[in-house]
């Protein structure tokens, strides 16, 4: 089995010191590892194209980048590929995950399996577990939004994420040492990435189940329902996995999250939420390219006008 571990951060940091721990005992467990810091390539931002999208919703090709072979993107998302399990370790910076990990996965539209598996590119079609440690030198509450921006990126490359962490209060590199039930747990999220491998139909979640308020990805967010392109949508849904319900109090008084009996059709956890995206963008393109000729006689008032801007430096 192969493991592919990315991670955001500093070179010898917390991160990678947590992501090596993850590394060793999936190792020791019989798995084949390999580790790339983001820093170390050249990945270009998305230029918002649509290249990608036109080909497979316009031409029904299989996607692919503007950018291919020019940076580091397709390199990478080659070894990610051919994984059998991936760990993400990012850094939170303002609440959120680094920014060089969402340059990273702006990219991904043009790798994105069920995608591909529309249009019949059978090298798409296999099955992947992850795992997520985010780290950074404060409580959850100033990391609110980090393991569930990076979850999400993994639902969205048809990977089922079977463990996630989020390790906090060591801002300096190395601090993460001084913490021995952290690399503890981190070690433990590779043995659950192996299992995940090992028993990939039967597994779920293995990590914590008091994660967050989502019994089904462990997301600590929820939000109001809002119709779907297609249909009306839930009561309250999971802006993360997309599986729907409502708040309803327990036992003992508690407010929970409750998935409906039809709550998993827009699920991203088993490909139907993807799929059905694919046929959104499809849609949608079709209107912009009914109407290329009013789109383009309406854009020249915006193109011809031309505020001040800021000068560069030389």
């Amino acid at each position: 089995m192969k493991i592919l571990a990315v991670t955001a951060g500093r070179k010898n940091g917390n991160g990678e010191i947590l992501t090596k721990a993850a590394l060793m005992r999936a190792e020791e467990l019989g798995a084949e590892v390999k580790l790339i810091n983001l820093h170390d390539y050249n990945i270009k931002p998305c230029s918002g194209c649509e290249y990608c999208t036109v080909k497979f919703t316009q031409k029904g090709e299989a996607p692919e980048c503007a950018y291919k072979n020019i940076d580091d993107m397709d390199l990478i998302m080659r070894e990610w590929l051919e994984a059998d399990g991936i760990i993400v370790t990012v850094p939170a910076y303002s609440f959120m995950p680094a920014g060089i990990y969402r340059v990273f996965t702006d990219r991904f539209l043009a790798y994105e399996p069920n995608f591909h598996k529309q249009v019949g590119n059978s090298a798409y079609f296999r099955h992947r577990v992850g795992g997520i440690i985010g780290n950074g030198g404060s409580t959850r509450s100033w990391m609110s939004l980090t393991l569930e921006s990076i979850n999400i990126t993994l639902l969205s490359q048809d990977i089922k994420v079977v463990d996630q962490v989020l390790v906090t209060r060591a801002p300096r590199p190395g601090q993460i040492l001084l913490d021995e039930a952290a690399l503890v747990r981190a070690a433990k999220l590779g043995e659950n990435v192996v299992k995940g491998i090992e028993n990939y139909n039967e597994v779920t979640f293995l990590g914590d189940e008091k994660l967050g308020w989502c019994p089904v990805c462990h997301s600590n967010i929820l939000s109001l329902g809002e119709p779907h392109w297609n249909e009306g949508g839930f009561t309250i849904e999971c802006p993360i996995c997309h599986c729907g319900g409502d708040l309803v109090k327990d036992e003992t008084g508690k407010w929970k999250f409750v998935i409906a009996e039809d709550g998993y059709r827009k699920s991203m956890l088993d490909g139907r939420g993807a799929k059905d995206h694919f046929f959104e963008i499809q849609d949608t393109m079709k209107k912009y390219f009914t109407d290329m000729d009013i789109i383009e006689e309406k854009r020249r008032k915006y193109s011809e006008y031309k505020p001040s801007t800021i000068a560069k430096n030389k």
